[in-house]
């Protein structure tokens, strides 16, 4: 990441971050990640069913285009809603799962994935201890 003050100065504003997090608590940093990837985890779980739950409800309108007085386009539109939502649920947890240090998203580079690290050891980006 390139900034106007040089390639690594957002490492150089994250060690003050992190020597306070040092002090706070003994593994403050792992807490706090820890808490990160559950909560992103959490998001990917509604986000799973959010979806799941909308393909349900599109099999309903067209299995029964009538149910509960609501046509097929009530049902689909029903269904768009809960795809949305779900996508929504997705895109936050992406957003929040983040290095405490850094403020960067753990990314997995290796021979088959180009992703997003779920249980990284250490953060890719600053090298602090993550477990």
């Amino acid at each position: 990441m390139r900034t106007r003050h040089g390639t690594g100065a957002w490492l150089q504003a994250a060690k003050p971050l992190e020597a306070h997090m040092a002090r706070t608590g003994k593994n403050t940093v792992v807490e706090e990640f820890e808490r990160r990837r559950a909560r992103m985890l959490r998001s990917f779980g509604a986000c799973m069913l959010l979806i799941a739950f909308s393909l349900c409800v599109t099999q309903i309108a067209d299995s029964f285009p009538g149910l509960f007085g609501i046509g097929r386009k009530g049902w689909m539109a029903f269904a768009a809603a809960q795809f949305a939502a779900g996508v929504v649920f997705a895109l936050m947890g992406f957003r929040q799962y983040r290095c405490p240090v850094c403020h960067q998203i753990p990314r997995a580079h290796d021979k088959y994935y180009l992703g997003v690290a779920v249980d990284p050891e250490k953060c890719p980006n600053c090298g602090v201890r993550l477990r």
